[in-house]
C-alpha cells in the first residue's frame, strides 16, 4: 500500500506550543448523561476558533488542507455496559463534529479514517454504527488489532483467534521502538517482547491525526489523556507497561513502566510530526477507578479542551482530575498507590504520579512549566 508521508511543519507542540482552550457549555450533558449535539458543535466551533485565531471554515484550514488524509484517534474505553450508566469515551457528538470541521476545510470523507486500536472495542462503543449516519457518510473506519490480548506481539494484529477482519490493518514492522523490560509471561526467546511496533493507520494510511481523548483518571499512568491516548492507543506490546504484582518482605509491590514507556514511544517521527490537533472530552470524566467509567466515579465537567500542544493539554487536565479528587476527599494521582496507600482496594501500582507529562515535556513534545502555559477558559455563546 502506499505510504502517506508526514508534513514536517505540523505535528507536537505545533503553531501554538503552550495554548490549552477549555470551552464550557452547561446545557451540553443532561442530568441521564445524554449530550447535547448542537451544544458540542457550537463548542467546537468555539474552541477551533479560539485556539488558532480563525473564524469559521479558516479555523480548520489553519491546520488541514484539501489534499490531506485525516486519521482520527478515538477512545472507547469507558463505554456503558447498560442503560442509564455514564459514557465517558470520545463522544460520538464529538466524531461527528470534527469530521463536519474537517469537511469544511475542504477534506473528502474518504480522506477521513476513524480509527482504534481494537476492533470489538471500537464497534462496542457503537462507532461503526455511528459511521452510517449521514454526516459521516463515505468516511472510513480502521482498527489496529482485532481484540485485547495480554499478550500483543503479532504484528499482523491477531493474538490469539486469527478471525480476519477487513478493518484490521495492523502494525509497521519498520516503525518500532526498542525498551529492555517485557511481559514476564512473554516467551523469552522472541525478541518482539522487547519492541513495541506503531499502527499503520498512522506510517502508512494518512499524513495527519487528530488526536480524542477523554478527561480520566488511571489506575496505572495517574490520568490519561492525550499522551496515553496515542502511546498505548497506537502501539502493540503495551501490557509490558503495567507489570503484575510481585512479592516482598514488606509486601505486594506493583511496577509500573508507564512513566518511561509513554515518552519513550513518542518519540517516533510519524507521531511527533503528523499529530496535528488535540481535543479532549471532558464532557464526561472519571476522577477515579478509570479508565473505565464503571466506578460510578464520573461527574459531568461538560467542558471540551483544545491545543496542539498535547504535554501543555495533559497538564491542564490533571490538575482538574486532582482538583476533583481533592473535592471528593482522595489524595491528588500524584500521592496515590500502594506506596501511599498500603492496603487500599483500590490500587494495584506503587504510585500513580503522571511523571510521564513532564518527561515528555522534556523531549521537546510541548509546554511541561505550567507557568508558561496559556490556559483560556471560556463559556459557549451558544
Amino acid at each position: 500500500m502506499p505510504v502517506v508521508e508526514p508534513t514536517p511543519v505540523d505535528g507536537m507542540p505545533g503553531p501554538f506550543p503552550g495554548r490549552v482552550v477549555e470551552v464550557h457549555h452547561a446545557g451540553s450533558v443532561s442530568a441521564d448523561w445524554s449530550i447535547s449535539d448542537s451544544a458540542v458543535r457550537g463548542m467546537v466551533k468555539q474552541g477551533m476558533e479560539e485556539l488558532t485565531g480563525g473564524e469559521g471554515p479558516p479555523a480548520w484550514q489553519r491546520l488541514f488542507q484539501k489534499d490531506d488524509v485525516v486519521a482520527i484517534k478515538v477512545n472507547p474505553v469507558g463505554r456503558r455496559y447498560r442503560a442509564g450508566q455514564a459514557s465517558a469515551i470520545s463522544s460520538h457528538e464529538l466524531v461527528v463534529a470534527v469530521v463536519e470541521g474537517l469537511k469544511s476545510a475542504g477534506v473528502k470523507p474518504r480522506d477521513i479514517i476513524l480509527f482504534e486500536r481494537y476492533a470489538d472495542q471500537f464497534r462496542g462503543a457503537g462507532y461503526e454504527q455511528l459511521l452510517l449516519e449521514q454526516p459521516l457518510q463515505g468516511v472510513r473506519w480502521c482498527a489496529s488489532s482485532a481484540r485485547y490480548t495480554d499478550s500483543q506481539l503479532d504484528i499482523e494484529g491477531y493474538d490469539g483467534r486469527r478471525d480476519l477482519d477487513a478493518h484490521v490493518v495492523g502494525y509497521d514492522r519498520d516503525a518500532f521502538v526498542h525498551m529492555g523490560y517485557a511481559n514476564p509471561f512473554d516467551d523469552p526467546r522472541d525478541d518482539r517482547r522487547l519492541r513495541s511496533h506503531l499502527s499503520v493507520v498512522v506510517t502508512r494510511l494518512a499524513n495527519k491525526v487528530i488526536n480524542l481523548p477523554v478527561l480520566k483518571d488511571h489506575g496505572s499512568a495517574g490520568v490519561t489523556l492525550a499522551l496515553k491516548n496515542l502511546s498505548h492507543g497506537l502501539h502493540n506490546n503495551v501490557s509490558r507497561s503495567h507489570l503484575p504484582r510481585t512479592h516482598r518482605p514488606a509486601g505486594a509491590s506493583g511496577p509500573n513502566q508507564c512513566n518511561t514507556f509513554i515518552p519513550t514511544v513518542l518519540t517516533q517521527p510519524d507521531i511527533r510530526q503528523k499529530c496535528v490537533l488535540h481535543i479532549l472530552d471532558g464532557l464526561v470524566g472519571v476522577w477515579q477507578g478509570g479508565p473505565s467509567s464503571t466506578s460510578g466515579c464520573v461527574w459531568p465537567r461538560r467542558s471540551l479542551f483544545f491545543a496542539t500542544d498535547p504535554v501543555a493539554l495533559d497538564l491542564i487536565g490533571w490538575e482538574i482530575i486532582d482538583a476533583k479528587r481533592i473535592e471528593q476527599g482522595l489524595l491528588p494521582v500524584g500521592e496515590a498507590g500502594l506506596q501511599a496507600n498500603r492496603g487500599a482496594r483500590q490500587e494495584a501500582f506503587d504510585r500513580r504520579q503522571p511523571e510521564h507529562i513532564i518527561l515528555a515535556g522534556t523531549i521537546g513534545l510541548g509546554q511541561h512549566d505550567r507557568r508558561r502555559i496559556d490556559y483560556r477558559r471560556i463559556e459557549a455563546t451558544a
